[in-house]
């Protein structure tokens, strides 16, 4: 049953907002607004600090905060909803030891229905650097592909992951595994190898099927043209085991893009899936400028199209799902505006959206969305 919430719950959203954590958010509103300010604030998630110790250099806390207030309507059947909600808070730490190892855990923690407060591990990793950049990481950790699916939930520039990453990514990001990443010269590289469980800890890791993940990317020096320009290539290869708990994608393969000419910047992405046991062929093509006014005030645009072969092939975004089914042909159109009050660690970000989506040439979705959202991280 959909459910309807009065325009009132943008005011509760902003009191849950202002009332958790206490002492981070009231910090960082009543700051003067100068990074210096805000770089004493985050200072404080340092809580040791010693590069002449030869096992503890530094120990240090880590997590996200992230709250949103959404309102979404599909004029296809005049159903609506909005309500506001916490969208993620995970809690952990960060150490780093013996001269090059990194210890890094992070909890999943659930704010809107918090019996229990703990849901699943996310980054939970041991990672080990080399001295020509390379990195070796084990345990749960995130597998990048796509624009969306290789972009840290902290980093993004929409709201959310769009519908690329919804319906070609696993839209469960960590995954136990070892991995291998790093760059030499104007290349990036990974090469990845994951359980394809959704396991909350470790227990269930390698129980089911695996996937393989290789990404490899090119920085071209061309200064005439751009500030930066990276060309990139994802592949993914699952194998097909009914048991797997992620979705039922036999491969898939992205060309990332991403250019900088000073304030404006382009992201690309064209993206192609197989499936397999059901699940239908889906590819989709994403295309998304940005543009900085000043240091803290940005603008982003994106337009996204996703088509299956099959009727029921592809799926919208999060606020959308409980007003709309499954489709074979969508496209959205997004608009927003980003204030970075400190970069990317304290942000709010507005946008509106609209969305077509047709099953089988019948129309299953249209509607414009509002989502209005705070994003704290340290």
């Amino acid at each position: 049953m959909m459910r309807y919430t009065k325009p009132s719950a943008f005011i509760k959203f902003i009191t849950r907002t202002l009332s958790f954590p206490p002492g981070l958010l009231a910090a960082v509103f009543f700051a003067n607004g100068q990074d210096s300010s805000y770089d004493k604030i985050w200072d404080k998630a340092v809580l040791y600090e010693n590069e002449e110790s030869s096992v503890i250099q530094k120990f240090l806390l880590s997590g996200r905060l992230q709250a949103d207030y959404y309102s979404f309507e599909n004029d296809v059947d005049n159903s609506s909803e909005d309500d506001s909600e916490w969208r993620r808070f995970r809690f952990g730490f960060k150490a780093s030891l013996f001269g090059g190892i990194t210890f890094h855990s992070e909890a999943n923690m659930n704010l809107n229905q918090p019996e229990p407060l703990y849901r699943n591990l996310t980054d939970t990793y041991l990672s080990w650097s080399t001295e020509n950049g390379m990195k070796i990481k084990v345990g749960k950790q995130s597998a990048p592909f796509t624009l969306h699916g290789s972009t840290s939930s902290k980093k993004l520039y929409t709201l959310e992951r769009g519908k690329i990453a919804r319906n070609i990514w696993f839209t469960n990001e960590y995954f136990t595994g070892v991995s291998v990443s790093g760059n030499r010269e104007n290349w990036d590289y990974l090469a990845g190898f994951y359980s394809s469980d959704e396991g909350p800890e470790f227990d269930e890791a390698f129980d089911y099927g695996v996937f393989g993940l290789l990404s490899l990317g090119y920085n071209f020096e061309e200064p005439d043209y751009f500030d930066k320009s990276l060309i990139r290539f994802d592949y993914m290869a699952q194998e097909e085991d009914s048991r797997n708990q992620t979705q039922n994608h036999k491969n898939a393969f992205s060309i990332v893009t991403k250019l900088n000419k000073g304030n404006l910047s382009f992201w690309g992405d064209l993206s192609f899936s197989n499936g397999y046991d059901g699940q239908s062929d889906v590819w989709g093509a994403q295309f998304m400028p940005f543009y900085n006014f000043t240091e803290k005030l940005q603008g982003v645009f994106s337009y996204t199209y996703v088509e299956s072969n099959d009727p029921h092939g592809i799926d919208v975004t999060r606020y959308e799902r409980d007003l709309a089914g499954r489709g074979d042909e969508m496209q959205e159109y997004f608009l927003g505006i980003n204030y970075f009050l400190y970069g990317h660690k304290f942000k709010w970000q507005n946008a509106i959206q609209y969305t077509e989506m047709n099953d089988a040439g019948t129309r299953a979705y249209e509607g414009w969305g509002y989502t209005s959202g705070l994003r704290i991280s340290w």
